[in-house]
């Protein structure tokens, strides 16, 4: 029988649920856009610097968490330090990290949009 450890099943469970989710707004913010002025949006976007500078935040937070994972998938594979983070779980601790900043890139572009649709979810 194949044996997982608390974290291995956390990071399962944790990864669906952070896969639906980033599923589930995203599917929101491209059903949104169809119902919005394209160039009202880009106006509004390029003035409120908030949300551009907080997309751009968590974008970079995210990028610099998925490339961290990989430099560390690389190290655990190939080299003797690789044995001592594993310990740490660096790997799961970037998957996190890169899932959190990911979703709340998506959703704070998704109160952007709502916000500023009047008919958002009207039928």
């Amino acid at each position: 029988m194949f044996a997982m450890s608390y974290i291995e099943i956390f990071m399962e469970i944790f990864n669906v649920c952070a896969a639906t989710l980033i599923v589930l707004i995203s599917g929101l913010v491209i059903f949104n856009m169809q119902r919005l002025n394209r160039d009202l949006l880009k106006a509004r976007i390029f003035l409120n610097h908030a949300i551009t500078q907080q997309t751009w935040t968590y974008i970079s937070i995210a990028g610099a968490a998925f490339a961290l994972n990989a430099v560390t998938k690389f190290m655990v594979l190939f080299t003797r330090t690789g044995e001592m983070l594993n310990k740490y779980y660096m790997l799961e601790i970037t998957q996190v990290i890169f899932l959190l900043a990911f979703i709340h890139a998506i959703y704070s572009y998704f109160v952007f949009i709502s916000t500023h649709s009047p008919k958002a979810f009207e039928p």
